[in-house]
């Protein structure tokens, strides 16, 4: 694990080793353990390296015997070792013992572009190659490690696995997309390779980019493909636990020690439970919250759950309990960490995560487990129930899930609901009344309903719960991914997602919807399999969230430092939100007539990001903390 930098300007910039050195100074979290450079007329090289695989070798960027191909590699290359074995045979010589990225220089060798699809890990590399002068990027298939770039007024390319790495190069101003912005606050997040920052993007998932002499290219080397088929319960299960075992095994590999998070749920109590099995040396943490005056939301403290697991397998088990005023003294360094607003409670995730770095660099995550193994089962229930008669005429997610007149009434009824749950936090009903004209017509060209359009038009399958599958892994998981990557990475601690293994997805594709959800219970096959691992209690378990008990913490600890950073002043200053509807938002929420919970946080999230960044009004003063209370 690590962070990559680099800048490829063709020579029109001069000298790019001194830029270059700046860029990886921003990222030195990302890599404390080493650093590396390398540069030729056309273009620079960097790697900050957190030292996890081949310790004492491993360095980067890494090259070929004869100089002509150069890498530099965040990640984990899981097949390295088939690979390695493979690439032996046809006479390739390697340096090193068990390095991972020199299988990435000789794959290159011999593979080409063709390397990324054998690729069993989570990675984003950069590889030069000399006598073609040819840069290729790539990045893993569901994009667990990120990987941002930025084109140069010249044709020239800079790129990086965060963005304050290619701010720092000077070649690019620091300036917010407007239109991006207003994007994140209609679905809390961002898609298809957006960044709230003008002129950077990310290279999306499952993609590669060649930038050569005759231009630049993206190429989509994989995608979500379903095969599903019938088999019986018990040997979809059975199958399922084997693949599991392999994942799990193979993302133990480190010479350092690993350990994992205990949420109490499933997933992270399968990985946990699988882990200890095969190495006694892992350790479980787990996030739990003060629950004083907490109410009916103190159900996602799940500390029974984790304690229950850690009891029953002998685990060693360290809790970390946060205070219900931990977002305050957090808020402005996991903005700073995700580097621009994002989904979700991130500051949980960031806490955790520098508490489990004080002890390892490695901690696995049971991540990812829902949208491919049918996790979500209130969203498939919820979607197949009669739509209220007076509701509007058939809505967005009607016409694109539906493909036109392929919908019948009923299915008409199942996009409706669906129209809910992905308009949030700004609903498609408030935006008119939510942000201030002149923001409005910056952002002009941006919907929704464009946006959810291009990713469906990909998905192979006319099947609703397939396509509501496939746009919950284009967006949903690849914003999870981001902040889990970020929030680990700026405590210098790698995150592994062993549910995201690729044997393991490619097995789940090809299960048929029986075996995943009957509309009732998630994850059917999954609980199967890890049913002889876990407590019965934990296997029938149903699906929460990991989070905490934010919406009684915001009525109450947190109020006063709420209305604070989101009084009228401050929201008018910003620019982007009419004062009344945010006040009236926040009123809703502290009466407890609504759940304004999602915009709450996205508007701290937001305000946050603008002081650190200096947009939208920068620094606007910062407001006072409440007094700290027992």
């Amino acid at each position: 694990m690590c962070g990559i930098l680099g800048i490829l300007h063709r020579g029109a910039i001069g000298d790019a080793s001194q830029r270059i050195v700046r860029m990886a100074d921003a990222i030195v979290h990302r890599g404390p353990d080493d650093a590396g450079f390398w540069s030729a007329p056309e273009i620079a090289l960097g790697f900050r390296r957190l030292a996890i695989v081949d310790v004492e070798g491993g360095r980067q960027p890494m090259t070929n015997e004869d100089g002509t191909v150069h890498v530099v590699f965040n990640g984990e290359i899981y097949n390295h070792r088939p690979l390695r074995r493979e690439l032996e045979a046809k006479g390739h010589r390697f340096a090193s013992d068990h390095s991972d990225t020199e299988v990435l220089v000789h794959g290159y060798e011999e593979w080409g572009e063709g390397l990324a699809e054998r690729l069993n890990g989570m990675f984003a590399f950069a590889i030069w190659d000399v006598r073609s002068r040819k840069l290729m990027l790539a990045r893993d298939r569901l994009g667990i490690k990120p990987l941002y770039l930025a084109e140069l007024p010249g044709g020239g390319i800079v790129f990086g696995s965060e963005i304050r790495g290619i701010h720092a190069s000077g070649l690019l101003p620091v300036a917010p997309d407007d239109q991006s912005v207003y994007a994140y606050f209609l679905q809390q997040n961002v898609w298809s390779g957006r960044s709230l920052f003008k002129g950077v993007r990310q290279l999306e998932a499952g993609h590669i980019c060649i930038d050569e002499p005759s231009g630049r290219r993206d190429r989509q080397y994989w995608d979500i493909r379903f095969d599903r088929r019938s088999m019986s319960r018990a040997d979809a299960g059975l199958a399922l636990r084997e693949v599991l075992e392999r994942a799990i095994e193979r993302q133990l590999a480190a010479d350092v020690p690993v350990m994992s998070y205990l949420s109490g749920g499933i997933d992270s109590s399968a990985i946990v439970a699988g882990a200890y099995r095969r190495d006694p040396g892992v350790r479980a943490y787990s996030c739990i919250f003060n629950l004083d005056q907490v109410g009916d939301d103190r159900i996602v403290d799940e500390r029974e759950f984790s304690r229950l697991v850690a009891a029953e397998l002998g685990i060693e088990h360290i809790e970390l309990e946060l205070p219900q005023l931990a977002l305050v003294s957090s808020l402005h360094r996991t903005v700073a960490a995700l580097e621009e607003p994002r989904m979700g409670m991130a500051y949980v995730n960031y806490l955790i995560a520098e508490r489990v770095a004080a002890d390892s660099k490695v901690v696995l995550s049971g991540c990812g487990g829902d949208e491919i193994l049918g996790g979500y089962v209130s969203r498939y229930d919820y979607v197949r129930q009669p739509f209220p008669k007076q509701a509007a005429a058939r809505p967005l997610l009607a016409r694109l899930l539906g493909r036109g007149k392929r919908a019948d009434d009923a299915g008409d009824d199942a996009f409706r609901r669906m129209q809910a749950i992905y308009s949030y936090p700004v609903g498609t009903h408030e935006i008119e009344l939510a942000f201030k004209p002149g923001f409005r017509a910056r952002s002009d060209g941006y919907t929704l309903e464009d946006e959810m359009r291009a990713i469906l038009a990909k998905c192979p399958s006319d099947a609703v719960w397939d396509r509501l599958l496939y746009i919950d892994a284009k967006t949903y998981l690849a914003g999870l991914l981001m902040v889990e990557d970020k929030l680990s990475m700026a405590h210098s601690l790698e995150t592994r997602v062993p549910l995201l293994d690729n044997e393991v997805i490619d097995l789940a594709l090809t299960y048929d919807w029986p075996l995943l959800t009957d509309g009732e219970t998630g994850k059917i096959a999954f609980r199967d399999a890890i049913r002889s691992w876990v407590p019965p209690q934990i296997a029938d378990k149903p699906k929460m969230g990991f989070g905490p008990p934010d919406a009684s913490w915001y009525r109450g600890a947190l109020q006063p430092f709420i209305r604070r950073v989101l009084a009228p002043e401050r929201i008018a200053a910003r620019g982007i939100f009419d004062p009344g509807f945010v006040s009236c938002a926040i009123d809703q929420h502290m009466e407890g007539t609504q759940n304004r919970l999602p915009l709450i946080w996205s508007l701290l999230s937001f305000d946050a990001w603008c002081e650190s960044c200096g947009v939208y009004g920068g620094d606007l003063g910062q407001p006072l903390a409440p007094a700290a209370r027992s």
